[in-house]
């Protein structure tokens, strides 16, 4: 790996205000590389965390309180999120501008807000850190990397990500700063998030923890899980709406995977009701509905229903609204990867070979042909082919499968799924 100490001065091969764009306009070969050198770091990240937090605290006194002592503890924490963040969407190939901010980020942005220039020291922190990353990235891929060009596309590419991830995050941190802020002059000292966390897992101050948020604990529950992608504001504007049609007390958190927003109705709510909540949250992209459940219980089964409602919807690589109830099968498939993966290949068969162009074809034929209807004309406007096509397509898979697809549909799209989630194929 790259040397997890401090560096010499590199020269980033792009521009700090590189387009936003640039990051996408990248060859498969290219990705893969930053895929594979960024793993090799991973395994490091904490030792890396480690060389950022002292260059950051060294350069920005202001971001550890010298009489708080839990300060520096709550930097490290931060630092290593923030580090282990950036080389995890290398890794992983996810675009810096789908980044949010972590949990461990924002515990040190919430303290930071009791100091009036808390915004500017904690956005003067992440241009250290991340500078300092860079250095340490561009060091091990100059070490792996020999090849003049594959290097220079390598770290044009990967800056340019790196980028549009703390873009992305200080300018949430820039919308949510002001009502940080005046949350933390009330008296409230800690986030909605944590009151949240500590009502739905049950640690301390659990009991009352709704109660502070001015949120009805024993009421009806409907969760909803949004986008991780939505930015503050569009989150607050959109809770303000739900409380007005829904009639409901409303209450929200943030987690990297997802906003979730919670609506306590004190009496069951009338079909119109959650038609309209349904229709305000019905984005382009994938949101999850839990199930309407009462209590402290309902609170948090909705919370988990409303994550797999999206999870299933996000592998499916649809948008709208998925409500559990319709996908309650296939989340709880997914959530044994082992027993999963294994009902993939039992199901699908010859279909399931990965390094198989053919079998792939196939795999998305079905799974278009499925999500049709099993309508020969809709799976080809889909895919772009003929419905002669995928007629045959569908031939050949009834004949690898030994049945006809419509004998056992939904196991057939369950292994298709799974397969699409824990077992991809050599092109993606």
């Amino acid at each position: 790996m790259g040397r997890a100490q401090d560096t010499g001065t590199l020269t980033p091969p792009v521009a700090l205000d590189a387009s936003v764009d640039a990051a996408t306009r990248v060859a498969p070969e290219v990705t893969a590389r930053i895929a594979e050198l960024a793993t090799e770091l991973l395994q490091h990240a904490d030792a890396i965390a480690d060389v950022v937090n002292r260059r950051a605290i060294a350069t920005e006194p202001a971001l550890v309180d010298p009489d708080d002592p839990t300060t520096a503890e709550a930097t490290l924490h931060s630092t290593q999120a923030n580090v282990g963040a950036i080389l995890a969407l290398l890794a992983y190939g996810v675009p810096g501008r789908a980044t949010m901010p972590s949990a461990g980020a924002l515990e040190l942005f919430e303290r930071l807000a009791d100091h009036e220039d808390g915004l500017t020291t904690v956005l003067r922190g992440y241009r250290i850190g991340i500078a300092e990353l860079w250095q340490v990235w561009a060091a091990h891929v100059a070490e792996h990397v020999h090849d003049a060009a594959e290097q220079h596309a390598v770290l044009a590419a990967s800056t340019a990500n790196m980028l549009q991830a703390v873009d992305r995050i200080s300018q949430e941190l820039v919308d949510s700063w002001a009502e940080t802020r005046r949350r933390r002059r009330q008296g409230l000292d800690v986030s909605p998030e944590e009151l949240v966390r500590a009502a739905l897992f049950d640690t301390a101050g659990s009991e009352d923890a709704l109660a502070r948020l001015g949120y009805p604990q024993e009421a009806l529950h409907l969760a909803i899980a949004l986008p991780p992608e939505l930015s503050e504001p569009a989150v607050r504007q959109l809770v303000s709406r739900l409380r007005v049609v829904g009639d409901a007390a409303a209450v929200s958190a943030r987690w990297d995977v997802a906003w979730v927003v919670w609506l306590a109705f004190e009496r069951p709510p009338v079909p119109s009701a959650l038609d309209a909540v349904v229709a305000a949250v019905s984005l382009e992209e994938p949101v999850g509905l839990g199930e309407l459940a009462p209590g402290i219980a309902g609170f948090r089964a909705g919370y988990r229903e409303a994550l797999d409602a999206r999870r299933i919807a996000v592998l499916r690589g649809g948008g709208g609204v998925t409500h559990h109830r319709d996908v309650a099968l296939l989340a709880v498939l997914c959530a044994d990867t082992e027993r999963a993966r294994a009902l993939a290949v039992s199901e699908l068969g010859p279909l399931a070979a990965t390094d198989d162009d053919t079998m792939e074809r196939l795999r998305e034929t079905l799974t278009a042909y499925l999500a049709c209807g099993e309508s020969h004309v809709g799976a080809a406007q889909r895919l772009f082919v003929h419905q002669k096509t995928v007629a045959y397509r569908i031939r050949q898979a009834e004949a690898l499968l030994g049945r006809r697809v419509g004998d056992r549909r939904v196991e057939l799209e369950a292994a298709l799924l799974v397969h699409r989630a824990l077992l991809p194929s050599r092109a993606s």
